[in-house]
């Protein structure tokens, strides 16, 4: 079993992309064609809170593709429906009242789908939340309509911020699904239940999760070349970082580096600290956690997890002997077969709650986010 983990777990994105037929595995749309409603809001109105990278050079309303972009209401009302503008295949989770509803798969040229009927007169509040990475697709975001009388209303920012930068276990790839032996579909990748979005509701934070899978840190095919960009598929789209500033950032790559051999130690290494670098001329205050797991073992002669936990013990050493004691290590360890598996060996819906666990711990004994 194990070697056969070692051969699944190094899919990378070209390989992802590649064996996945849209056509077949897109259902029809939940809440499309719905009825208008009459209070029209538009996409700009500044009590939508837009969280995550969303492109706002349109003037028809702000675009995303990453994966977990959030758009979050408050409204007084009974009735609420989204507009969408959906290039490509993307799946969106629905939050109402602070539970999970259902998912929107938005189809291209149907733009109007239900978010909430029905409810109790009052307020509540609503979030979308993109349960599919950037390749699947592009969804922009048109505005949104309420019910007669509903009325949309100011939202208080959570005052704590979390960021992931990550490859396919970041995204979600598969923890839906119900065992390993499925392999990637849209309808098994879910962001909303990552184990950065799970701690990130755990501890009132807004949370951007900028991740793709099959990327690495260095030597190619690295997630360091798309950092910079508001949409990751469109190399124009240059992100303003001071729209945004995390509080915590994690970096969890390592995975598809150490898939096949084991990358050169100075050159990963040295590649690594450079990021980091970057990330603290980005973000002065942020505290960084360099993570490993949770889909590594030591497989084969080149034991790849004792070996990255050394390489990554050493830029964390280094960081804190170059003056930054703001950077940390997160070990997540080997996932555990008994709290099962999710599509070609990633983990599953129960493993993200138990990395986001640890996370949480993590993070209110070191910065007493309690």
């Amino acid at each position: 079993m194990s070697n056969k983990f070692h051969r699944l777990f190094t899919l990378t994105a070209v390989s992802i992309i590649g064996a996945v037929t849209f056509a077949t595995q897109v259902p029809r749309a939940l809440g499309a064609d719905t009825n208008a409603l009459p209070t029209a809001i538009a996409a700009n109105d500044p009590n939508i809170r837009y969280i995550g990278r969303f492109d706002q050079r349109a003037q028809t309303g702000p675009r995303c593709q990453w994966p977990a972009s959030t758009v979050a209401l408050k409204f007084r009302g009974t009735d609420l429906n989204v507009r969408l503008n959906e290039q490509g295949h993307d799946r969106w989770q629905v939050e109402v009242d602070g539970q999970p509803t259902t998912v929107l798969e938005p189809q291209e040229g149907q733009p109007t789908y239900a978010v909430a009927t029905g409810l109790p007169a009052g307020e509540h509040t609503a979030r979308l939340v993109k349960c599919t990475e950037s390749f699947v697709g592009t969804t922009q975001i048109l505005g949104f309509q309420l019910n007669q009388g509903g009325q949309l209303l100011p939202q208080q920012a959570p005052q704590r911020r979390l960021e992931i930068i990550g490859d396919s276990i970041s995204c979600g790839y598969g923890n839906e699904a119900p065992n390993q032996q499925e392999h990637f579909s849209l309808k098994t990748e879910n962001a909303y239940y990552t184990y950065g979005a799970i701690a990130a509701r755990a501890l009132g934070a807004d949370y951007t999760c900028i991740a793709w899978s099959g990327k690495k840190m260095w030597p190619d095919n690295t997630m360091p070349e798309l950092y910079g960009r508001a949409l990751p598929l469109d190399p124009g789209s240059k992100w303003d970082f001071t729209q945004w500033t995390p509080d915590v950032v994690l970096i969890n790559l390592a995975t598809n580096d150490f898939g096949k051999e084991n990358p050169d130690e100075a050159g990963w290494t040295g590649a690594y600290k450079g990021f980091i670098g970057r990330l603290r001329q980005l973000y002065p205050k942020a505290e960084i956690y360099c993570a490993i797991g949770t889909m590594m073992g030591d497989w084969g002669p080149n034991k790849p997890l004792t070996t990255v936990r050394d390489y990554l013990g050493k830029v964390v050493a280094d960081s804190k002997a170059a003056g930054d004691t703001k950077v940390h290590l997160i070990d997540f360890g080997t996932q555990d077969l008994k709290n099962g598996i999710g599509a070609d060996w990633h983990p599953s819906r129960k493993t993200h709650e138990i990395m986001a666990q640890q996370l949480v711990k993590t993070l209110q004994e070191d910065l007493a986010w309690r």
